[in-house]
C-alpha cells in the first residue's frame, strides 16, 4: 500500500529540474548518468575520463570501466584526508518508512519525474530561468541532519556488526571470507545491472523491505597540501547514500536488519541494491538459504527495466505498511 503524492509548488520545481536536466548537452547527447555509472563501477571519479573512456569503446561499458580502472592504476596515488560531514551538502533527501521526518524531505533532482517518452521533436529553447531567491537558511549538511534509522531505534534489530577499517579493492586483492566492510567496498564497485538483478531477486522473497533514508550529496574531498600539509579542496563529488530495512529474525521473534549502500555519481539504484544487498546478507546469515533458479526466477531477473522498476519501487511512500509492521516488531 502506497501514498499518493499531492500536487504542490514543490513537485512542480522537482519536475522543472529534471526537465532541465534532461536536456542535451552540447554536443547533442546527454550521457551524465551513464558516465557517473562507468566512474562508479570503476571506483574513480573522472566524469571526462568516463566519457572519452566510452567513446574509444563505442559505448562498451565494460570494456569503459575496465579503461578507466587501468588509467587509474598509471596514476600516483595521494592519500584524501577523512571527509568531514560538516562539508556534504545534501542536496536530495527522501524516506519512504514516514511521511514526516526532522529536517524534513527534499525532492531535488528526482530521476522518477525525467518523461519515460521518446520524445522525436528538438526540445524548444531553454528558458530564461526563474531568478534565484536568496538564500535565508544554512545549506543543509550530512552533519547537520538527523539520521531517520534514529526513529526506530526501539525496534527489535539485527545486531550490528563490530567493524574497523577496510581495505581499497583497487589496491589489494581481495578474497573470501570478506569482512562487511571489505565485502561493501567490493559490491561498490559491482555491475550495476547485476547488483540490481541480484537486489530485485532478494526483494521478491521478503516480507518486508522499506527504504529509511536516501540522501543525494555533494561531499568535499581535501588532501594535504605537499609543501605546507594544509588541506587543500581538490574534488567536489556527488555521492548517493540508502539505509533500508527488510525483515528479519532476532532471537526467535520477527524483526529488522538494517542494510547501508553508497556510491559514486546519482544513479539511485545501485545504492538502493547495495543497502537491499548489505541488510538481506545480515539478516538471513550471510545468504545461507538457498535461492531457487527456477525459470520464472532467471527470466524475470534478466528483464533489465523491470528489475530496475523494481527496486526502484522502494523509494515510493511505504507508510502504512512500515507502520504496521514496525508496531510488532517493536518493545
Amino acid at each position: 500500500m502506497y501514498a499518493s503524492m499531492q500536487e504542490n509548488p514543490a513537485l512542480d520545481a522537482a519536475r522543472r529540474l529534471a526537465r532541465r536536466a534532461s536536456l542535451p548537452t552540447g554536443d547533442g547527447l546527454n550521457i551524465t548518468l551513464l558516465e557517473e555509472q562507468v566512474c562508479a563501477e570503476a571506483g574513480l571519479w573522472e566524469t571526462a575520463v568516463a566519457r572519452r573512456a566510452l567513446g574509444q569503446s563505442r559505448g562498451d561499458t565494460a570494456h569503459a570501466v575496465s579503461m578507466l580502472r587501468v588509467w587509474a592504476a598509471t596514476q600516483p596515488h595521494v592519500p584524501a584526508l577523512p571527509v568531514d560531514a560538516g562539508e556534504v551538502v545534501v542536496l536530495r533527501r527522501l524516506s519512504s518508512a514516514y511521511p514526516q521526518i526532522s529536517g524534513g524531505q527534499w525532492l531535488g533532482l528526482a530521476p522518477d519525474l525525467v518523461s519515460r517518452q521518446l520524445h522525436w521533436s528538438d526540445p524548444p529553447a531553454e528558458e530564461t530561468p526563474e531568478p534565484v531567491a536568496e538564500r535565508t537558511a544554512e545549506v543543509p549538511t550530512h552533519a547537520g541532519t538527523p539520521r531517520v534509522r534514529d526513529l526506530i531505534e526501539a525496534a527489535r534489530m539485527v545486531a550490528e556488526p563490530a567493524e574497523g577499517d577496510g581495505d581499497d579493492p583497487a589496491r589489494t586483492v581481495l578474497t573470501p571470507p570478506l569482512s562487511r566492510v571489505n565485502r561493501m567496498a567490493m559490491l561498490a564497485r559491482g555491475e550495476t545491472g547485476a547488483l540490481v538483478a541480484l537486489a530485485a531477486l532478494i526483494l521478491g522473497r521478503r516480507q518486508e523491505a522499506v527504504m529509511v533514508e536516501l540522501r543525494v550529496a555533494v561531499a568535499a574531498v581535501r588532501t594535504p597540501h605537499p609543501r605546507t600539509g594544509r588541506p587543500c579542496l581538490i574534488a567536489e563529488v556527488p555521492i548517493t547514500e540508502v539505509e533500508v530495512v527488510v525483515d528479519a529474525d532476532v532471537d526467535g521473534r520477527p524483526g529488522l536488519a538494517m542494510g547501508w549502500g553508497a556510491t559514486l555519481g546519482t544513479v539511485e539504484r545501485r545504492a538502493i541494491s547495495l543497502a537491499l544487498l548489505d541488510a538481506a546478507m545480515r539478516a538471513d546469515g550471510e545468504l545461507d538459504e538457498v535461492l531457487p533458479l527456477d525459470e520464472q526466477t532467471v527470466v524475470a531477473a534478466a528483464d533489465g527495466p523491470a528489475t530496475a522498476g523494481f527496486v526502484e519501487h522502494v523509494r515510493l511512500p511505504h507508510y502504512a505498511t512500515f507502520a504496521a509492521y514496525i508496531s510488532g516488531v517493536t518493545g
